[in-house]
C-alpha cells in the first residue's frame, strides 16, 4: 500500500490543503469545510456549495495526487490532515463553522470537528457507517478490488475506467485513500463531538448499508438527524436530492 507520502502543511505552504473553493464576494460570517469523497477532490463537491449564499466562505480539503496537487504522490496521513486543519483553518480568522464531509470525508470531518472545538457550530456526514460498522471500501487490498470497487460504487465516469492510464492514476489515488479511510475508522467509536449532527445515507448504496446509520447519535452529545434517500453511494448528487442537501447545509451554518 502507499505510505504517507505527500508534503506536511507546514512544509509546502504554496501548495495549500485548503484552498478556497469559490469567490469572496462579501464579508464572510460562517465558514463551510468540505471533505471530499476517496478518490477526489472538494471540488466535485460544487453543486452542494455552490448555491450557498455569498457570505459563506468555502474551504475544500486537496490532499494529494488530485486537483490542485495533482503532480504529488498520493497518499498522507491522519494527523497531517489534521495538522492541516490546526494551520490553515484556525490560523484565518475566526468564523462560526461547519464540516462537511461524504464517504472518507465524513470520517475525516468528525475528527476535524472535535479539533475545531468551539469554532465548530455543526457537522454534516454522507455515505458513511458509525462506529466499527464494517465498511466494504476498507477490505480491498489490490488494485483489482480497487476497481470493483469503482465500477460498483458509482460516481466514475465510463471513459476513465475504459481509459488505462487514467484508470491507474485513479486506483492510486484510491488506494492511498482507503489506507487514510482505515486510520480514520481505527477507534473512531471513541470520537465524540458536541454539536448538532446531521447524517445523509442512501437507501441503496452498496458499499455503506443504511440501517446502521442511526448509530452516528453516539458520536454526539448534540442532536443527531438522520436522512435516507433513494440512491446509491452518490445519491447526493443527484439532481433531484441535491435541494435537500443544500437546505441541510444552509440550515447546518445557522444553527448554534
Amino acid at each position: 500500500m502507499t505510505g504517507p507520502g505527500g508534503s506536511t502543511a507546514r512544509n509546502s505552504p504554496r501548495v495549500p490543503w485548503w484552498p478556497l473553493l469559490r469567490e469572496v464576494r462579501t464579508t464572510p460570517r460562517a465558514r463551510l469545510l468540505v471533505f471530499p469523497h476517496s478518490g477526489s477532490g472538494p471540488n466535485t463537491l460544487f453543486p452542494l456549495f455552490g448555491p450557498l449564499p455569498d457570505h459563506v466562505e468555502v474551504l475544500g480539503l486537496s490532499l494529494p495526487g488530485r486537483e490542485r496537487r495533482f503532480d504529488e504522490p498520493p497518499g498522507c496521513r491522519l494527523d497531517q490532515v489534521l495538522d492541516s486543519v490546526a494551520d490553515e483553518v484556525l490560523g484565518r480568522d475566526p468564523l462560526p463553522t461547519v464540516v462537511f464531509g461524504h464517504s472518507l470525508g465524513a470520517l475525516l470531518a468528525t475528527r476535524a470537528a472535535r479539533l475545531l472545538g468551539a469554532h465548530c457550530r455543526a457537522a454534516v456526514v454522507s455515505g458513511q457507517a458509525p462506529g466499527r460498522t464494517p465498511r466494504r471500501a476498507h477490505g480491498a487490498t489490490t488494485d483489482e478490488d480497487v476497481v470493483v470497487l469503482l465500477r460498483e460504487g458509482g460516481g466514475t465516469p465510463q471513459w476513465v475506467l475504459e481509459d488505462p492510464d487514467m484508470l491507474a492514476q485513479v486506483t492510486r489515488v484510491l488506494r492511498a485513500d482507503i489506507e487514510l479511510g482505515r486510520e480514520a475508522a481505527t477507534g473512531f467509536e471513541d470520537v465524540r463531538i458536541d454539536v448538532p449532527l446531521h447524517v445523509l445515507g442512501g437507501t441503496a448504496d452498496p458499499l455503506i448499508p443504511h440501517e446502521p446509520l442511526d448509530g452516528w447519535a453516539d458520536h454526539t452529545t448534540g442532536e443527531c438527524q438522520v436522512l435516507r434517500f433513494d440512491g446509491d453511494h452518490f445519491f447526493l448528487l443527484a439532481e433531484a436530492h441535491r435541494p435537500t442537501v443544500v437546505d441541510v447545509l444552509s440550515r447546518a451554518l445557522t444553527e448554534g
